[in-house]
């Protein structure tokens, strides 16, 4: 552990003995995971206003579309001849390129699609 790692869980280790951590506001009850932590709280109310009307952000209405989009080639795959399953998986993984440009978190993005002929 560095200084500040030490200094730190000895400040914890104090207030602790102290009390400071007891009769807290919402201790014994679970988390609220209705906010998102790591939002911009700037953007908090305009993104609760869209989720309750039923919007999303561009990026994951065009991340459901090529999901969508991924399945029906795979069901078709079998039925296509080789060059038009290449050409179509080529456009496809263009989008995908696309999107994972436009993608604001990287766990989101998607890996391009392969078929062996």
């Amino acid at each position: 552990m560095d200084v500040w790692n030490l200094i730190a869980e000895r400040k914890i280790q104090e207030a602790m003995e102290e009390g400071a951590f007891e009769r807290l506001e919402g201790t014994g009850r679970p988390i609220s995971l209705e906010e998102n932590p790591y939002e911009d709280p700037a953007q908090r109310m305009a993104h609760r206003l869209l989720r309750n009307n039923g919007f999303a952000p561009a990026w994951i209405l065009e991340s459901k579309d090529l999901d969508a989009e991924i399945e029906r080639l795979n069901a078709a795959a079998s039925r296509l001849d080789p060059g038009e399953l290449t050409r179509r998986a080529a456009d496809l993984n263009r989008r995908i390129g696309l999107y994972n440009l436009k993608t604001p978190i990287g766990h989101a993005q998607k890996l391009p699609v392969s078929y062996k002929s």
